[in-house]
């Protein structure tokens, strides 16, 4: 995992590996470029085996500057949030959680500590991180902390950044004048009745006709929307409204009962599109535990009066549907973009000898996989295995006509352990790149507890994208 020197936030702690300097390219590569259909600094030399390194093979965004990291090893990083103003600032919101004290241990005995090596602490809280860059994402200024707990998204309209929580039942919106220095007190904007209660993070938001649409899940079960009538302001309640939730409907067949870990079936974090005019929700799915990857759902979105209203249509294939993913519109490509983590071993068919996690005396089985753990209902709860099947490694950059059927442009970064990752991605386009956040694990031993918040970029994004509009 490769962090750049322009990490001036990044302390190197026990156990952090060194930091790699950022690859150099080689002359030889403006000459291959067009094997490849990307720009000459999008490749680099394979010295090692002495062959062309493709958009496809090598990770464009491997060298990340480190935006936000945990204070110990009592804390991991739930889902991070960015936001891009109009004069190029960029911010973030980063929830910092406590682990359970079974994801410590867990830790502990993967690093073969028989003790744990850091005591789980008696006043651990649940916080927001604010930091802030004017510089392209090159440093990075922690410039507040809001304290609690619950998920986070950012939003920038007419120069004003606003925040958007979620804290139990409830939809809070604060406002910053500031680039984040300082936020307006929350105001309770829905105070939801759905069970499961919403569960929203920062994904693909739609502004149509007057009306900004997100996607906010009845747990991780259900899917919903919420919408703001912008002229009425996004501070009002009276602007927001909710849809009902829906209930994906899974044929018994599709879940095979293969797998003991996690659940079934789950329907979560939903990106909101604009396809020709037609919305549409389009949402991860969990089905057999990880085993049927590659999955999405997708919601036909209308509005009746002031209504929001959804229908499921179907589930379809999307490459990383069965994990976080996030689609934004470039309006100079007329393409959708998409960042999701592809899997690579969803049946556990891979085996490697040298890859068994180590079994301890800790309650359940390093030999199990484990139950899924992604949302606030889940947190706290043990999480004391880990497969080869639930790969968080790999995320990549895809693109796409009508945001369903997906073709690959580039490797954004690539972990290389089992319990690292760099994953949650949340995106926006800068001029010719795509900045890009990772809620990423580098040093936690465990893929679900991110100890980083990681800024990455991926250079002249549109040379990636081959011409596919269809003609006649």
């Amino acid at each position: 995992m490769n962090e750049t020197k322009q990490d001036t936030n990044d302390n190197s702690q026990p156990g952090s590996p060194k930091r790699i300097a950022r690859r150099l390219f080689v002359q030889a590569a403006a000459a291959i470029s067009s094997l490849a259909g990307v720009s000459a600094n999008a490749m680099a030399a394979d010295t090692r085996k002495d062959k062309p390194r493709t958009a496809l093979n090598q990770p464009l965004g491997q060298d990340y500057v480190v935006v936000t990291k945990v204070p110990d090893k009592n804390y991991f990083i739930h889902d991070p949030a960015m936001a891009m103003l109009p004069n190029g600032c960029f911010v973030v919101a980063v929830p910092v959680w406590p682990r359970s004290p079974d994801f410590i241990a867990l830790s502990n005995a993967i690093e073969g500590r028989s003790t744990p090596a850091v005591p789980v602490s008696t006043d651990r809280k649940l916080s927001i991180v604010v930091s802030r860059s004017k510089n392209g994402g090159k440093t990075w200024t922690r410039v507040g902390e809001k304290p609690g707990g619950g998920d986070v998204a950012l939003y920038a309209h007419e120069g004003r950044l606003y925040l958007f929580r979620i804290m139990s039942s409830s939809i809070f919106v604060s406002a910053s004048d500031n680039e984040g220095t300082s936020w307006t007190e929350p105001v309770e904007v829905i105070k939801s009745d759905w069970k499961p209660k919403p569960f929203g993070i920062q994904t693909g938001m739609v502004v149509q006709d007057g009306w900004l649409y997100w996607a906010v899940g009845g747990g991780v079960t259900d899917m919903g929307v919420v919408a703001c009538e912008l002229k009425k302001g996004l501070l009002n309640p009276e602007a927001w409204v909710e849809s009902k939730t829906v209930a994906v409907s899974i044929p018994r067949e599709v879940v095979s009962g293969a797998y003991s870990d996690g659940w079934d079936a789950g329907c979560l974090e939903g990106n909101v599109v604009d396809v020709g005019g037609k919305l549409l929700v389009i949402a991860r799915m969990v089905i057999n535990r990880y085993g049927t990857s590659n999955m999405a759902a997708v919601f036909e979105l209308t509005r009746k009066g002031r209504t929001p209203e959804l229908i499921f249509r179907q589930l379809y294939p999307l490459p990383g549907g069965q994990f976080k993913f996030h689609i934004i519109w470039d309006e100079r490509s007329r393409l959708f973009w998409m960042a999701s983590n592809f899997p690579t071993n969803s049946w556990g068919l891979y085996q490697d000898p040298a890859l068994k996690l180590p079994v301890t005396g800790l309650p359940g089985s390093l030999r199990e996989d484990p139950p899924v753990c992604d949302s606030l209902p889940c947190v706290g709860l043990p999480q004391l295995s880990r497969s080869l099947r639930e790969d968080r490694r790999l995320l990549m950059l895809s693109y796409s006509l009508d945001a369903l059927n997906w073709l690959p442009a580039c490797s954004i970064a690539k972990a290389e352990k089992m319990t690292q990752s760099f994953m949650y991605p949340s995106m926006v386009i800068d001029g010719d790149d795509i900045a890009l956040l990772s809620r990423t694990a580098r040093d936690s031993n465990d893929f679900h507890d991110a100890d980083l918040a990681t800024f990455h970029r991926v250079r002249n994004f549109r040379s990636l994208a081959m011409d596919i509009r269809p003609k006649l």
